[in-house]
């Protein structure tokens, strides 16, 4: 089984009719020429030291939870995913209020040749996968010559994060691999001060994540849904209409179902209807979209007591298979 929260926003407003309320030096360098010589030498130490205690002042952490597929090697196409690392620093109010940085992996414990693998947890046998720095799959994201590259941006702030995204592709057709979860551990890298890629740079911080892949018969909420976002005035003549999608990856001729913990709920005094596109499939190894469909009724005052209101609600999404 598998589950996944469902934001349901509602940002609401009251119309109200009366007016005016809310709607929703050169002498030393001739003679003493030694003397300058040794300043100059100073002056050259005393910059490289302030750059680098500039540099040693921006502390940061990286964390990435990785990431997990099902696998099934007969699906025709290559099993894609997504994943995101953070990057959490801090400054000294004499910093820069920008770091611009760049994010490489060691390419996993068990990389062979062009790709990385994952290695059977019970045996010796090996899924390949590899990491990508965008969504054409075009260029690796591996070592530091094949970056990505990243800015954390303060303001006025101490403290400051980016969250980046990578993405994964597991290759079709990687039949004969015994059933079972197949693992690697993977260390993503930072090299501070950095706006390109170069090759044989050292980071400056580091942390590893988990990669599994299951080839065994399951499936998953590949792609969680997003918001279902609403946008409601009080006494709207008409319904409310929002939605959102998601989608799942499960095993060849694997039957699922899905559902909702609850098809209606109250936000912000609005009641709302959730409904799926669809409540079961049949999994062919690929990603199965679908859509979570949304309805306020029209009607409705609210408990909003101001001109503009934003309110929440969390719904769950699983997949029983």
């Amino acid at each position: 089984m598998e589950s996944a929260a469902v934001p349901v926003c509602c940002r609401s407003a009251i119309r109200i009719a009366r007016r005016n309320r809310p709607a929703g030096s050169a002498g030393l360098q001739r003679n003493y020429p030694m003397k300058h010589t040794l300043q100059s030498w100073l002056v050259a130490m005393a910059l490289l030291l302030a750059s680098a205690w500039a540099q040693a002042a921006f502390t940061c952490s990286v964390s990435s939870p990785g990431f997990f597929s099902v696998y099934d090697a007969l699906a025709p196409s290559d099993n894609q995913n997504i994943g995101t690392y953070t990057l959490n620093c801090t400054r000294l109010s004499s910093d820069p209020a920008t770091l611009n940085y760049i994010a490489f992996t060691n390419d996993g414990l068990y990389n062979t040749g062009p790709n990385n693998r994952a290695k059977l947890s019970t045996g010796n046998s090996y899924i390949k996968y590899d990491f990508f720095t965008d969504g054409t799959y075009g260029t690796n994201w591996s070592k530091s010559n094949r970056c990505i590259t990243g800015s954390v941006n303060f303001g006025t702030a101490l403290s400051g994060s980016q969250v980046k995204t990578y993405y994964a592709r597991i290759p079709a057709g990687q039949t004969g691999a015994p059933q079972g979860l197949y693992d690697d551990t993977v260390t993503v890298l930072v090299a501070y001060n950095r706006t390109s890629c170069a090759s044989n740079v050292t980071g400056d911080t580091s942390a590893t994540f988990p990669v599994q892949i299951s080839n065994a018969s399951a499936c998953q909420i590949a792609i969680p849904p997003g918001t279902v976002a609403f946008t409601y005035t009080a006494f709207s003549a008409t319904p409310a209409l929002a939605s959102t999608t998601f989608s799942t990856r499960c095993s060849t001729n694997l039957p699922y179902t899905m559902s909702l913990d609850a098809n209606f709920g109250v936000v912000s005094g609005l009641n709302y209807g959730l409904t799926l596109s669809a409540t079961n499939g049949n999994g062919n190894g690929a990603l199965q979209g679908y859509t979570i469909n949304g309805t306020m009724p029209a009607g409705q005052a609210g408990s909003c007591t101001t001109g503009f209101c934003t309110a929440t609600d969390t719904r769950r999404l699983t997949v029983t298979y």
